[in-house]
């Protein structure tokens, strides 16, 4: 008896676990819940919606405001600027009524000493401190100069000597951008060294011109916009974008300089035609409410974005008291639900203890079990062929590789042919290795390859039928095939080989639209030689360089028999390096199309083609070295990566590579032959300034620093204005200047010390230089 109720217990204590864990059981909870709570729910769901509207209205309001005295405020500051901006260009500059666009017109030179100052005291008058105005430029299009930091500096040809010079051309090239803009009066936002993001008012003079005689830019910092942009200490972002969608100010200082078109609000408030107005909208799982307000004065938008859940912060106690509510009635109707989904559940607990199912199964809804079952095994027999058919076709290409790579045992070659179905009938077989010629011209990347080559390798699955090869395998950037046949066939072997490999090129070339080359080893008949067979397609392969791309390449036909005499051009390269030098682009171009020629113009083997393209590779860039400096300077590191001559097919493509390889060299020589330019003038000044007194002459310096005398001239006269005797006249002319006004030397003594022949030459130079006599001169300072 003891017994039988033990047993009854635990028979008991499994039904309810089976209760606990069926589907079934779930369901009918689940069904009952729902009916309850739903109500529940929804009362408590239009209670706090309720209350929420009402808080949502008010704080809304409050967003609006705040905006919109924002936008005034930041309207007011951007309208004075434009306004004193205006005023200033428009008025006169000086008493006499001399106009800005008049000044525009004045070369910047001692005469016109006085309208410039006025120039620079009526810009300052625009930098308001209260404004915040960080600077004011000013730029002429007709005389070339420009107003930077309340100073005026003329642009042609400016040596670059200090740093503010780069800025200035800087600036200069800025200026000059926005002189095409239809545009004749626009706020721009643009980037400063100094200040970060800029706010920065363009405007043409005179205004309505369509050839306007300069430009003028006041610089606003953007924290003067952002001082001006305040909220209510809530967390959210204040934006103000232009009619681009950029981000032209922001709470945020990350967020200037963005772009929001793309974003789901932006776009909805380009949609609008309301000038203000605010919604709701929701990103990566959280709400937003976005207000905004439009300008007329530059169509810019102000918008103001907050979480939704600081702004309904206040309607969180009414939230916790609606919950704790419903939760207490949703507890009653969870327990009422499970009591009478057991009373409904048991007969059917029964009728499926009767089955047996497995108790690891028993998780599934009992209706659905047996069926589940039946389409587990069905799913699972399906996968089951799948995988085996995938490692049938695995196992073959791993004997092609094994036998490519001589790692397969010859005396059981046809045991693993016939285990693998593959043809065993052949009596000669070759190999065949498929490249893509270049991806260049066609609508594939780099990244395309692996899928072309699993392409073409379907493609030739179905053209070369099995009994004529093995599995094509893809091995470095390319396929490889094992072709064969019989001897007592009515075509060729080596015939049918070229016609599969031109079925197989023109398939290529019409569905991919791609050229490819097909490299063909020696006819074997012994499986020992695949190794050989292999490494033979890939050198007729090598030359495509020679040939061109979309070739057919047997290697017995294109491999040199003999090698053939060839010397290396070197004429031609000491050409081309002269042309380098010199900087001559034109002159290189064409020597370097004449070497090109040169190399292919006499087949030899395809390794002397990759050494002669190196040769003249190490011999150009060794220009750098030779002259001191790191090939790092000049090229771009992967200028020397061992690939890139591998993957170089035709002459066509090594001219292209090696023209690409000498632009930045000849830029760079160049820019060093300028250098070395200034330093002669520099040199040059230097010597007449210490040795003034003796004989100076352009051969002297010419000896001196190894240059031809016509070279010397034509730079020092580049560099300062004059030739070189006009300089060196000058400069005796102002040191005796000196003497005659700071000592009583005779004037004859100072024609001597300077090297006048005689006292009459020195006082004719004299007084054609500074119009007056030596004697006269010195009368003037006693």
């Amino acid at each position: 008896m003891m017994g039988h109720a033990r047993h009854y217990r635990d028979e008991r204590g499994v039904h309810l676990n089976r209760w606990q864990t069926s589907s079934f059981f779930k369901n009918l909870v689940l069904l009952s819940c729902i009916i309850g709570i739903l109500p529940v729910i929804l009362l408590g769901y239009l209670s706090y919606n309720k209350s929420s509207a009402i808080l949502q209205e008010e704080v809304t309001s409050s967003k609006r405001l705040i905006l919109k005295q924002n936008k005034e405020k930041v309207e007011y500051l951007l309208k004075t600027i434009d306004t004193l901006t205006t005023q200033t260009i428009s008025g006169p500059v000086t008493t006499n009524t001399i106009s800005m666009q008049t000044v525009l017109g004045f070369p910047f030179d001692y005469e016109y000493q006085n309208v410039f100052e006025k120039l620079i005291y009526e810009l300052v008058q625009i930098q308001v401190f209260e404004l915040g105005i960080q600077d004011v430029n000013l730029m002429s299009y007709r005389q070339d100069w420009i107003v930077e930091g309340g100073a005026i500096y003329p642009m042609k040809d400016r040596p670059l000597i200090e740093a503010h010079d780069t800025s200035l051309y800087k600036l200069q090239t800025m200026l000059q951008s926005y002189r095409d803009d239809s545009r004749r009066s626009y706020w721009k936002l643009t980037t400063d060294d100094k200040s970060g993001f800029v706010l920065k008012l363009v405007k043409h003079i005179p205004l309505n011109a369509t050839n306007p005689d300069g430009i003028i830019t006041v610089n606003v910092p953007m924290q003067e916009i952002s001082k001006r942009l305040t909220g209510d200490n809530e967390e959210g972002n204040t934006l103000i974008l232009d009619d681009q969608g950029s981000v032209l100010a922001s709470s945020s200082k990350a967020d200037i300089g963005t772009n929001v078109r793309e974003e789901s609000y932006y776009r909805q408030v380009a949609g609008s035609d309301e000038l203000e107005g605010f919604f709701f909208y929701d990103q990566n799982g959280q709400s937003f409410v976005v207000h905004y307000n439009r300008a007329l004065y530059n169509n810019w938008t102000y918008i103001s974005i907050t979480p939704l859940e600081h702004l309904m912060s206040k309607s969180n106690g009414i939230k916790l008291y609606t919950i704790i509510f419903a939760a207490i009635l949703i507890v009653l109707v969870v327990t009422t639900s499970i009591i009478v989904s057991r009373q409904l559940y048991s007969p059917i607990q029964r009728i499926y203890r009767a089955i047996q199912p497995d108790r690891k199964q028993r998780q599934n809804n009992e209706l659905n079990y047996i069926r589940d079952h039946l389409m587990e095994l069905t799913q699972s027999s399906t996968k089951l062929k799948s995988e085996i058919g995938l490692l049938h076709h695995q196992t073959r290409e791993f004997f092609v590789f094994k036998l490519l790579l001589g790692d397969t045992r010859l005396d059981s070659v046809d045991e693993q042919l016939e285990q693998h179905d593959f043809p065993t009938n052949w009596d000669q077989w070759c190999v065949l290795a498929v490249q893509i010629d270049t991806l260049e011209q066609t609508r594939y990347t780099e990244k395309d390859m692996d899928l072309m080559l699993y392409a073409i390798r379907n493609m030739m699955e179905e053209l070369v039928p099995q009994s004529m090869r093995l599995s094509p395998v893809i091995l470095n950037q390319g396929l490889v095939l094992i072709v064969g046949g019989a001897l007592d066939e009515d075509i060729p072997f080596k015939v049918q080989v070229f016609n599969k490999t031109e079925e197989i090129r023109s398939r290529v070339k019409q569905y991919l639209n791609l050229q490819i080359s097909i490299g063909i080893s020696r006819s074997y008949t012994n499986f020992i030689y695949a190794p050989l067979a292999h490494q033979e397609s890939l050198d007729a392969l090598a030359y495509r360089i020679r040939l061109g791309s979309e070739s057919i390449l047997f290697i017995d036909e294109v491999e040199p028999s003999s090698g053939p005499t060839f010397r290396y051009p070197k004429e031609l390269e000491f050409q081309l390096m002269e042309a380098i030098k010199q900087s001559n682009q034109e002159q290189a171009q064409e020597q370097l199309h004449a070497i090109i020629v040169k190399f292919f113009e006499n087949p030899v083997n395809h390794y002397d083609y990759q050494h002669l393209i190196g040769r003249l590779f190490h011999n150009i860039t060794g220009l750098v070295q030779d002259a001191g400096s790191s090939v790092q300077e000049v090229f771009e590191k992967e200028l020397f990566s061992s690939e890139i001559l591998v993957r170089m097919h035709t002459a066509e493509q090594v001219e292209a590579w090696f023209r690409h390889m000498i632009q930045p060299l000849l830029a760079w020589m160049e820019d060093r032959q300028r250098k070395q330019e200034i330093n002669i003038s520099k040199l040059m000044i230097a010597e007449i300034e210490q040795y003034y007194d003796q004989d100076l002459s352009i051969d002297m310096f010419a000896s001196r620093l190894h240059y031809h005398p016509s070279y010397i001239s034509r730079v020092f006269k580049k560099d300062t204005g004059v030739n070189f005797s006009e300089y060196l006249s000058n400069y005796r002319i102002e040191v005796a200047k000196r003497w005659l006004k700071d000592t009583d030397m005779k004037i004859a003594d100072i024609a001597e010390r300077l090297q006048y022949s005689t006292a009459s030459n020195f006082n004719r130079n004299f007084k054609k230089i500074v119009q007056i006599t030596p004697s006269q001169y010195r009368e003037q300072y006693k």
